[in-house]
């Protein structure tokens, strides 16, 4: 991992390259993930080295921002996120409808807030449509559950003294195929829970002379229905808000509820070291087999992890959104 410092205005300030005492990098798919980098406590980087300031990498379009910074012992140690959290400092007061394109309606929806320095969205090319309306959010949020509920992916990446943010979608590659068999996959940890996984949302609003306003919200698609009741009495109805209005504002609470309860399937396995990166990379669609379990799972690549130290460097990759298909 070869870094460099850049200053609030993407200024490169200082040449890291390899020379840290270790390194944590981590990036998700449509996740914002941690990053953590120790030093030693030079004068130049004592001087240097602030939150908001960023990290990138020679080999790697994404960004880091740091959000910590502490000295202790002659080591500096910086701790932040993937840059795409500067997104939850800037709040988007109004409604993305549901049906709308993602590529326009989340460029669109940055373009209605106060923006953040130097950060601007990029249009993408994607095709997905928003499956639900959502409403008031933080633009990170918008982010991630808009891209969360439609498999779609984002990042930022610097281009010039700019911090892009797109959005992406890799289509399935049937040669990413990876079992131990191939030599290709050594598997770490394999986690297989139903505890708390809902798919069907029931929302309860405001009081009527008919009893509590009712919306349900159907995401089984076509798998045993577990439901999920959420009061919403909160959310009451407002001056010249229409039916259609408010029940969609439910809606939205109840989308939200139901990511919080998603089954937990997830591998995580350390691939050969030269295809990371190479032959695929964050967002890819991956064949895994596991015989042992009688398993074949289709599924993105998550999240990646990179622990650097000492020279050298262990990467895990953890896929998500799993389908199991048994044989």
């Amino acid at each position: 991992m070869n870094l460099n410092l850049y200053d609030k205005d993407l200024n490169r300030i200082a040449i890291i390259g390899g020379q840290y005492i270790s390194c944590l990098w981590s990036e998700g798919y449509n996740t914002v993930e941690n990053f953590s980098l120790e030093l030693i406590a030079t004068q130049e980087y004592k001087k240097k080295v602030r939150p908001d300031c960023y990290i990138g990498r020679n080999d790697r379009k994404t960004l880091m921002v740091i959000k910590g910074v502490r000295i202790s012992g002659g080591k500096l140690v910086a701790t932040g996120k993937q840059a795409a959290r500067v997104l939850d400092d800037v709040a988007f007061v109004g409604t993305v409808r549901s049906g709308k394109l993602i590529d326009t309606s989340l460029k669109d929806a940055y373009e209605q807030t106060s923006k953040f320095h130097n950060v601007e969205v990029v249009e993408g090319n994607t095709g997905v449509r928003n499956n639900h309306q959502i409403s008031n959010k933080s633009m990170l949020e918008l982010y991630t559950m808009t891209c969360q509920n439609t498999d779609t992916g984002f990042r930022t990446v610097r281009n010039g003294n700019i911090i892009q943010v797109e959005i992406y979608r890799p289509e399935a590659n049937p040669n990413l195929i990876f079992s131990e068999r191939f030599g290709n996959l050594t598997t770490d940890e394999i986690s297989l829970s139903t505890e708390p996984y809902k798919n069907y949302c029931i929302v309860l609003g405001m009081e009527t002379e008919e009893g509590r306003v009712r919306v349900d919200i159907d995401a089984t698609g076509g798998k045993e229905r577990r439901e999920l009741i959420v009061d919403a009495k909160d959310i009451q109805k407002e001056d010249g808000e229409t039916d259609e209005e408010y029940a969609a504002r439910l809606t939205d609470r109840g989308y939200e509820k139901l990511l919080e309860t998603q089954q937990i399937s997830a591998v995580a396995f350390t691939p050969l070291a030269k295809d990371f990166g190479i032959k695929y990379d964050l967002g890819d669609i991956i064949t895994v087999y596991l015989p042992d379990l009688n398993m074949k799972l289709q599924t993105r690549i998550a999240r990646f992890t990179q622990k650097s130290q000492n020279n050298r460097t262990e990467t895990t990759v953890d896929v998500g959104q799993i389908t199991i298909k048994r044989r």
